[in-house]
Order: structure tokens, then C-alpha cells, then sequence
């Protein structure tokens, strides 16, 4: 263990209450950001129709692939900086640490001038209704500018958690997401500025994020800085690798989502588009509240992991899977009890149809909440051991390979079953699969050693 590790917290303290302490201040932090993706639903619904919200669903699939990106040099990122820091060598993460953010600022720029360019292109790759476009027009034009701050931030939050300031990045990301409601309050409820005004809000409550985000260069004790002489080019390399998997999930999130909506479109029209947008906030929900949990485990396995405790991060690994089956159980028993009154949350009374739809819906895709805890936190443990090729396997599995396949098949050969039923049919299949490649593994890839989840 060298010296810079022997009385560093992520180290030394107990595993229960460092665990907790992390994976809290990243479940606030994601409920913050799910909050935030809530509320402009529940305005933009509410107070400007069901066709809006079906123009921002169908939005998605580009949102997610930008999100990608971020994902993989966030977390890519922040594990190899998670390394060097438990190394010592705090220089080599701030490298890092200055070209992702560089990286990912100058990608989202070249993706927002692309598409203000050429709209129209997006559109019809997206599969959108004409009648839907100029919603979509209105709100994308303001959105390109916000994804910028927002792409930026998201890269910066896990670095600065990384380096031990969990509650400076909570409290940045509860501070954007009430700016974001108090935005969407005045912007659409009460200037009535519709697609445009949830569009403003969330680039001025992103900006306020990365104003507060940045109080961590403030901070006399922090370990990263920027540092702008030399790309580390090797270091980046091994970035793209290790996050492959983090990227496979989100594009194959946007993936999947552009297929439910083009299935929808045909079989229910855009008011099947618009109560499968319910369906999704409420899934995005809980992956946020899981995923909450398992980012947890990134800083702690990959510190504990670079200073030689394979016995840390086994006790890492089952804290958290214990807390997810907990949360399982009680987000499939809160659906099931609740999940018929959701939907009226998110639309007008004169919206009964697409209310019935998105119960409807609600009642076949529950089951899914029972096992993505469990495939991300598998996914994650490998991705932090920086083992990304079975974490890539698993992230390929559940969020493209299987329920992609499934739903081509329901809809195709079994049209009397809905197809959305290939979501929770993909996450239980590849649970199988991920506890496979965890216990089951080649003798020769032993070390380090992975925890079992028992």
C-alpha cells in the first residue's frame, strides 16, 4: 500500500458506512436528475398536451446517444482516475481529468451544429410524424445549447465525486433540479412559453449545475486540476475501453426506444408514443434509483482494488446487492399496488385513452424493476476491476441484443402479446448471463478476485 493510501478514507473506513455514504450521495444526486426529467414531463403533459410530450419522447434516442458519450468518458474516466489517485499519482488523473471534459465539450458541439443544420435528417432517421416535427423543432433548437452544460457537468460530477467530494456534487445536482422546477413553474405554467419554455428551463437550471459544480476548484484539498499541456492519449485509450460497456447501455437505451416508438406508432399512433413516454419516466426512475445504489461501488472497488484489498470490495459488492433486492421488492410492490393512478399524473382528464394505455402498459413491464439492479451492479463490479469485456457482454445483452430481439419476435409472430413485454422477458434472460460470467469465469482471469454475489 503506498503512503498516500494508508490513511485515506476510501481505504481504511468501514466498509457500511462508506458504502452508504457514497451510494446516498449518488442516489440524492440521481434522483435530482430524475426529478428534474419528472417535472418538465408532468408541465409539459399537463400544460401543453400529449402530443408535446410524444415530440420529446421521440427525441430520446438522439438524447441518449450524446449521453453516451458522456457516460463513457464519466465513468471510463473517473474508474482510471479512481486508479491513479489510489496510486498516487495524482498528475496523471488530472490529465485525464482535463482532456474528458475537453473531449466531451467539443463532441456535444459538433452534434448540436450538425443537427440545427440538418433537422430534418434527425427527424426522419427518429421516424417522426410531420405533425409532430416543428414541436420537435422548438424544443431541439434550445436543447442543442442545453446539452453542451449539461454533457459537461455530468463528466465532472463523477471525477469530483472520484475524488472523494461526494456532497459538493449532490449538492450541485439538487440545486440544477430545483431551478429546473422552479424554471419549468414560471417558463410554462406560468408565461405558457409550452416546449420552448421546459427547453429554457433546463438550459438555465444546467447552467446554475455547473456554476455550483465548479465551487470543487475552490477547494485547497482537492487532488485534480486542470491541466491543459499534453493529451494523454494512452490513458484515453484505456478510457473508451473501460466505458465501452457504460456507452453500449445508453446507446442501446436509445436503440430501444426508437423501436418501441416506431412499433407504437404503428400500432397506437402518437397517443401510444405519448403513454409509452408515462411508461418511460417511471423506468427511468427506477434505473436511476438502482443505478443510485451501484455508483456506489465505481470509486470504492476501483480505490480499494488499485491499493490491494480484494477483500474490500467483496463487502462492497454484497452491501450492495443486499440494498437492491430490497429496493426491488419495493419498487415492483409500489407498481403493482399504485400503478393504475400514475398516468393521470402526466395528462389532463381529457386524456383518458392515452391514460388507459399507459396503465395498460405499466401492468406488462413491471416485472423488469426485479432484475436490472442486480445486471447493473455486475456490469458496473467488472467495469470498476477494469474487466471490460464481460461488462460490455452483459450491457449488450440486456440493452439491445435481447429486448431488441424479443420485441421484433412478439410483434411479428405473436401480435396478440404486446411486445413491450420483451423488456422484463431481456432483463431476466440476461441475469442468467451476468451470473454466469461472474461465477463461472476462467481459472486464468482469477486475479484479481471478483466478489460472489450469493
Amino acid at each position: 500500500m503506498s503512503v498516500v493510501e494508508r490513511g485515506h478514507p476510501m481505504v481504511q473506513t468501514p466498509v457500511l458506512p462508506l458504502f452508504f455514504r457514497f451510494a446516498g450521495q449518488a442516489l440524492i444526486s440521481l434522483l435530482a436528475i430524475t426529478s428534474a426529467s419528472l417535472v418538465d414531463g408532468l408541465f409539459v403533459g399537463n400544460l401543453v398536451g400529449a402530443d408535446a410530450l410524444a415530440a420529446v419522447t421521440l427525441l430520446v434516442p438522439y438524447f441518449t446517444l450524446l449521453f453516451a458519450l458522456a457516460l463513457v468518458l464519466a465513468i471510463g474516466g473517473s474508474v482510471r482516475a479512481g486508479h491513479h489517485l489510489g496510486a498516487g499519482n495524482a498528475a496523471a488523473a488530472s490529465r485525464l481529468f482535463s482532456a474528458a471534459l475537453l473531449t466531451i465539450a467539443l463532441l456535444a458541439m459538433l452534434a448540436g451544429v450538425a443537427a440545427t443544420l440538418w433537422p430534418d435528417l434527425l427527424f426522419h432517421a427518429l421516424g417522426a410524424p410531420a405533425r409532430l416535427q416543428p414541436l420537435m423543432a422548438e424544443y431541439l433548437g434550445i436543447m442543442n445549447m442545453a446539452l453542451v452544460i449539461q454533457l459537461v457537468t455530468m463528466v465532472a460530477y463523477y471525477f469530483v465525486r472520484t475524488d472523494g467530494h461526494p456532497e459538493l456534487a449532490t449538492r450541485a445536482l439538487l440545486g440544477g433540479a430545483l431551478c429546473n422546477m422552479l424554471l419549468n413553474a414560471l417558463l410554462v405554467g406560468v408565461l405558457e412559453l409550452g416546449l420552448a419554455g421546459a427547453a429554457w428551463a433546463t438550459l438555465l437550471a444546467q447552467l446554475i449545475q455547473m456554476l455550483l459544480l465548479a465551487r470543487y476548484f475552490q477547494k485547497p484539498e482537492r487532488a485534480l486540476r486542470l491541466r491543459l499541456n499534453g493529451y494523454p492519449w494512452r490513458d484515453m485509450a484505456a478510457v473508451w475501453s473501460n466505458g465501452l460497456s457504460e456507452g453500449i447501455n445508453e446507446v442501446s437505451v436509445g436503440v430501444v426506444i426508437w423501436l418501441i416508438n416506431w412499433l407504437m406508432l404503428k400500432a397506437a399512433g402518437p397517443d401510444g408514443v405519448a403513454a409509452f413516454s408515462i411508461v418511460n419516466y417511471l423506468i427511468f426512475t427506477g434505473v436511476m434509483i438502482c443505478y443510485g445504489i451501484v455508483d456506489g461501488v465505481h470509486p470504492l472497488v476501483s480505490h480499494n482494488q488499485g491499493a490491494g484489498r480484494p477483500d474490500r470490495v467483496r463487502q462492497v459488492v454484497k452491501t450492495a446487492a443486499l440494498t437492491l433486492a430490497a429496493l426491488a421488492v419495493l419498487m415492483s410492490s409500489l407498481l403493482l399496488l399504485a400503478g393504475s393512478h400514475i398516468p393521470a399524473l402526466f395528462l389532463g382528464a381529457d386524456e383518458q385513452h392515452t391514460q388507459a394505455l399507459a396503465g395498460d402498459y405499466l401492468r406488462i413491464i413491471w416485472p423488469l424493476f426485479l432484475f436490472n439492479g442486480f445486471n447493473m451492479l455486475i456490469a458496473v463490479t467488472f467495469t470498476a476491476l477494469q474487466r471490460p469485456l464481460p461488462s460490455a457482454v452483459i450491457a449488450f445483452s440486456r440493452g439491445l441484443i435481447l429486448p431488441v430481439g424479443l420485441m421484433l419476435g412478439l410483434a411479428s409472430h405473436v401480435p396478440d402479446i404486446s411486445f413491450l413485454l420483451a423488456l422484463p422477458l431481456a432483463e431476466g434472460l440476461t441475469l442468467v448471463l451476468a451470473l454466469t460470467l461472474l461465477i463461472k469465469r476462467p481459472e486464468a482471469k482469477r486475479e484479481p478476485e471478483l466478489p460472489q454475489i450469493r
